[in-house]
């Protein structure tokens, strides 16, 4: 039976069923082209009313058919298929032909990216009566998920999973890397009522130096005096950087956009910058669990809350940083045995302790070692070792 992500620990496989629909697509049924036209419609009426502020954006999400479980009052379920029209972190909202009454537990399956279907608890928290037999029901996940777990979410084109955020929930570091100091100015003031630590930079050279201390994530401009945002990417990566590198700039053509695409930025603002976008974008990368991008996946232990080696992941990270340093003291010494010590050192416990990539970067750099036998051909993958080692952070 295959693990349900870390963050939704209420999901759990589901078993092959047959929903009660008829025989139909769904229990409206309607075909692919009639459900569009009539989701487009509930589009417009709800852009016309206006949004909501909610903490969690939603997206339009139309798989076909969305296979549903209703727990009734008396402990029976009754299987069916709905049709899908939007999903965020905390619910989901479809059509049926039926009322549902507020409250009703039912359970959603989902198609998970990696695991497969997996099926999520919620409640019915609104019902609403559309047309003839067509009802619009919205339900909330009894725990939060990660969006990115079920639809492919794309950072640069501005597409974050928080829709709302609060400035105070931002807490950690995050360091702005621009030649322009009114540029830099201006993102200062607009994370003022945020808990942030914000540290900044106006050259490339003097970012990597800041950004080794330790940063949670690095907004970098496009346009510098000699070079640009992306040659920053390179260089920060090549130093072993992981931490996830947002690049700012005016520049939002097709062309631009690709450039960014191809050197593996995390994320993309364009300019100028709104505080909300801003807000969510950060969000995405420091408070959405498991959403802190690729590049810095190996910074934070993957274990639940409630796993009893959770204040072992929490001592490791303290081990993590002192090994990160007396393995940079070794590699100033040309100690290859003892780096290779310390590397076996991390690889042990790390699966265990929820960091499994950081494992993998050690297997990395024990591999280079034993293949060139040297130091300076072992950079990259052993400076990305050492940074990662000293970033690590507890679990929020």
């Amino acid at each position: 039976m295959p693990t349900p992500p870390n963050n939704n620990r209420s999901a759990s496989a589901v078993p092959p069923r047959a929903p009660n629909t008829g025989g139909r697509e769904n229990s409206l049924g309607l075909t692919r082209a009639e459900l569009d036209m009539l989701i487009d419609t509930l589009d417009r009426e709800q852009t016309a009313k206006g949004s909501q502020r909610r903490e969690s954006a939603r997206i339009s999400f139309h798989e076909m058919p969305l296979e549903l479980t209703i727990i009734q009052p008396g402990g029976g379920q009754t299987n069916i298929r709905v049709a899908s029209r939007n999903l965020s972190r905390s619910g989901m909202g479809f059509l049926h032909s039926a009322y549902l009454h507020v409250g009703t537990s039912i359970i959603v399956s989902l198609d998970h990216r990696q695991t497969g279907l997996v099926s999520i608890r919620a409640k019915v928290v609104r019902c609403r009566h559309v047309t003839r037999h067509i009802h619009e029901i919205g339900v909330k996940f009894d725990t939060i998920i990660n969006l990115r777990d079920y639809v492919q979410l794309d950072n640069l084109s501005q597409s974050f999973s928080c829709e709302n955020v609060d400035p105070s929930q931002l807490k950690g570091s995050v360091l702005i890397v621009a030649e322009y100091k009114i540029e830099v100015a201006c993102i200062q003031a607009i994370l003022a009522d945020s808990a942030l630590t914000v540290l900044k930079a106006h050259s490339m050279d003097e970012a990597i130096t800041e950004a080794r201390t330790g940063v949670d994530i690095m907004l970098c401009d496009y346009q510098f005096e000699n070079g640009t945002g992306l040659d920053f990417l390179k260089l920060a990566r090549e130093s072993g950087l992981r931490c996830p590198v947002i690049i700012m700039s005016a520049d939002r053509s097709p062309e631009a956009r690709n450039a960014i695409r191809k050197a593996n930025a995390d994320g993309f603002l364009a300019k100028p910058i709104e505080k909300d976008t801003l807000l969510r974008a950060i969000a995405e990368f420091l408070l959405v669990s498991g959403d802190r991008g690729d590049s810095a996946a190996s910074l934070y232990s993957t274990l639940p809350a409630t796993s009893p080696m959770r204040a072992l992941a929490d001592d490791f990270v303290e081990d993590l940083r002192v090994m990160g340093e007396e393995i940079a003291q070794c590699a100033q010494a040309k100690d290859i045995a003892g780096i290779r010590k310390r590397c076996l050192r991390i690889a042990g416990p790390a699966p265990s302790l929820g960091f499994e990539s950081l494992a993998k970067l050690a297997g990395t750099v024990i591999t280079s070692l034993d293949s060139t036998m040297s130091i300076e051909e072992s950079l990259v993958p052993l400076n990305t070792f050492i940074q990662t080692c000293k970033s690590v952070r507890r679990a929020a």
